[in-house]
């Protein structure tokens, strides 16, 4: 499983700060297991500034969302960042996930962390259905 993890630059650009394959370590016969991404604190950190627009989630800090999103063939969304710490699944299809280093193709099985960065998506030609779960962070500058 391709694993990608987003922040931001020095110029607090958003960009890709990780992307590999997944490793399960075997604990077990018939029982492996890998950790794409954990949190050292609860909520999770306020997202660094970003300069597209807030899709206010609505999502308290600490509180999670699991919700199921699906594009269709060749549709974008606008650039925009949340106040949320964002864990991501491409369940089919394929879509591009646009930073300000450019656009990162995902296909079904990738996993993606949105760290409140500035993003876009856009649909691949059949479209995609993603899983995602929403953790709510501070808004820059506020303590939790």
């Amino acid at each position: 499983m391709r694993t990608m993890i987003t922040g931001v630059d020095g110029d607090g650009r958003s960009c890709v700060v990780s992307d590999g394959e997944l490793t399960l370590d075997q604990l077990a016969p018939g029982f492996a297991m890998g950790i794409p991404f954990a949190t050292a604190t609860c909520p999770p950190p306020a997202r660094t500034g970003g300069a597209a627009p807030l899709i206010d989630q609505g999502i308290a800090p600490g509180l999670v969302r699991w919700m199921v999103v699906e594009l269709g063939a060749g549709s974008e969304t606008p650039m925009h960042h949340t106040d949320t710490l964002d864990l991501q699944t491409v369940l089919s299809g394929s879509v591009e996930l646009v930073l300000d280093d450019g656009a990162h193709q995902l296909d079904a099985g990738d996993l993606v962390v949105l760290a409140g960065v500035d993003h876009a998506w856009r649909a691949g030609p059949d479209g995609a259905r993603l899983s995602a779960v929403l953790i709510g962070t501070p808004p820059p500058g506020s303590e939790p």
